[in-house]
C-alpha cells in the first residue's frame, strides 16, 4: 500500500482584528513553573488521543504510528539530555479504551485555531481549559483507585489538576506532561500550549500533527521553551529573523515535517528548559516578544 504525504502546512495567524493591543510576553516566565518546572529527572509523557467533528478520525494505524513517533521524541530527547550530562529518564503512559476507542471530545470552536482565540484569547484560554478537564475527568474515570491503610479512599480524578496529580503519584515522577493529541494528518490547523507562564491551571499541550518533531516540540513547550517562527506567542519580525539565522536546525523552529534527527536543542532553549542558570548576553533581548491581546 502505497503511502501519499499530502503537504498541508499548520495555519499561521494573519487577520488581525482593530480592536488588539499589544502586550509584552516575557518566555522568562515559564522557567521553573506550575508542574513542569525544568526536564530534568523522572518525567511522565501522558498523551491522549481525541476525536472530535472537525478532525479525522483516529484508526488503529494512525494509533500505532503516532505511539512510534513517541517512541522516537522520548528517544531524541534522552540523546539530548546525554550529550548536555542532564539526568533525564522519560517514560510514556496514555489513555486508550477498549478496542483502540478514543476519548470523543469536540472542540469548543470547531479547530484547534479557533477554539483558541474565539471570541478572544482570554475567552478562548477559558473554554480550552474547561475543554481539556473534560477529557481529563474521561480518562480519570478509568483510573484504578487504590485504599491505602488509615487513609480514607480518594475519588477518581476529575479535571487536570487532580489527574496530574494522581498519575504523579502512581508513577513515583517529578512532572507530568499532558499532551492532547488531534488527527489533523489531512488538515490545516496549529498545535498549542496553555498555561506555561501562570500557576492558573496545570499546563497542557493541544497537539495536531504526529511527527517526532511536533510531539518533542510540543513537550518542550510545557517546560518553558519558546517557539522560534512567527505563531500567536512570537510576532516581532525582527526578533523572528534573528532566531531563524542564529539557530536554523533548532527543534524550537517551525517542527512540520521535519527529520528529528537533524535537529538539535540551542542554548537559547536549554535555558528556558532549565538545563542551564545562564544565556549570553546577545540572545537576553530574544527573551522577550509582543503578543497579540484580543
Amino acid at each position: 500500500m502505497k503511502i501519499i504525504a499530502l503537504l498541508i502546512f499548520p495555519i499561521i495567524l494573519t487577520i488581525i482584528p482593530s480592536n488588539y493591543s499589544l502586550e509584552r510576553l516575557d518566555y522568562r516566565k515559564g522557567r521553573y513553573t506550575n508542574v513542569c518546572k525544568d526536564l530534568k529527572g523522572d518525567v511522565l509523557l501522558y498523551f491522549t488521543f481525541i476525536d472530535s467533528r472537525e478532525t479525522s478520525p483516529w484508526t488503529e494505524y494512525d494509533i500505532q504510528s503516532t505511539i512510534d513517533s513517541v517512541r522516537v521524541a522520548i528517544q531524541w530527547l534522552h540523546m539530548q539530555a546525554k550529550e548536555n550530562d542532564i539526568v533525564l529518564n522519560i517514560i510514556a503512559d496514555f489513555y486508550i479504551g477498549q478496542e483502540y476507542t478514543t476519548i470523543t471530545k469536540n472542540l469548543p470552536s470547531g479547530s484547534i485555531l479557533n477554539s483558541v482565540t474565539e471570541p478572544s484569547i482570554r475567552k478562548g484560554g477559558e473554554l480550552m481549559n474547561k475543554w481539556a478537564d473534560g477529557i481529563a475527568r474521561i480518562a480519570g474515570s478509568s483510573m484504578p483507585i487504590y485504599e491505602k491503610e488509615g487513609i480514607p479512599e480518594i475519588k477518581n480524578p476529575r479535571n487536570k489538576e487532580r489527574l496530574v496529580a494522581y498519575l504523579r503519584d502512581q508513577n513515583n515522577v517529578e512532572s507530568v506532561a499532558l499532551i492532547f493529541l488531534l488527527n489533523n494528518y489531512y488538515k490545516s490547523d496549529i498545535s498549542v500550549q496553555m498555561n506555561t507562564m501562570n500557576t492558573d491551571d496545570v499546563e497542557f499541550a493541544v497537539v495536531s500533527y504526529k511527527y517526532p518533531t511536533e510531539i518533542a516540540h510540543n513537550f518542550l513547550h510545557l517546560y518553558g521553551a519558546a517557539d522560534m517562527y512567527p505563531t500567536l506567542f512570537r510576532k516581532n519580525e525582527k526578533k523572528i529573523r534573528f532566531l531563524q539565522n542564529e539557530f536554523p536546525d533548532e527543534i524550537m523552529q517551525d517542527p512540520y515535517g521535519k527529520n528529528i534527527w537533524d535537529l538539535e536543542i540551542s542554548e537559547y532553549t536549554k535555558y528556558l528548559i532549565g538545563w542551564t542558570d545562564e544565556i549570553a548576553a546577545r540572545y537576553e533581548p530574544y527573551l522577550t516578544d509582543k503578543m497579540m491581546n484580543f
